[in-house]
């Protein structure tokens, strides 16, 4: 194994929500890895942050994030992001995982997102995506 995946298996699980009123956005922080149903509850908590703020604009950042198995993957698209969309998301900036596999998992799933009403956008970090969000606000 090189460094990087070392440092993804070794990380502790965890999932960061919060919501950044001067973007703004909902921005989520995922690290390690994660089994199905603690990635699916992770994700139900952002839904419901989603939900009452009633924010457009999604930043994941899914850099030390290690992997979205293909179950997940085929929930996310057919479950989670209907339902995102339906909360109000319209922008969703991704900052690229590290980890190949992730990136090919994430890639994915945002390739499948066929809602016009959502549109997903990639950054190398989340300072860059967190701007690009910004320019989107309507005055």
């Amino acid at each position: 194994m090189n460094p990087t995946s070392e440092r993804h298996w070794s990380l502790p699980t965890a999932c960061r929500v919060q919501y950044d009123e001067n973007v703004p956005c909902v921005e989520m922080v995922w690290q390690g890895y994660f089994t199905s149903e603690a990635f699916r509850a992770a994700n139900a908590n952002v839904l419901d942050v989603l939900r009452r703020t009633k924010c457009p604009n999604l930043l994941g950042d899914v850099t030390d994030f290690t992997l979205i198995g293909a179950a997940d993957q085929a929930w996310l698209n057919d479950e989670w992001i209907p339902q995102a969309i339906e909360a109000g998301v319209r922008n969703c900036a991704l900052v690229q995982p590290t980890y190949f596999f992730n990136r090919v998992a994430v890639e994915n799933v945002a390739q499948r997102v066929s809602d016009p009403r959502m549109v997903v956008n990639y950054f190398p970090d989340r300072a860059t995506a967190r701007a690009f969000l910004r320019g989107l606000r309507t005055t």
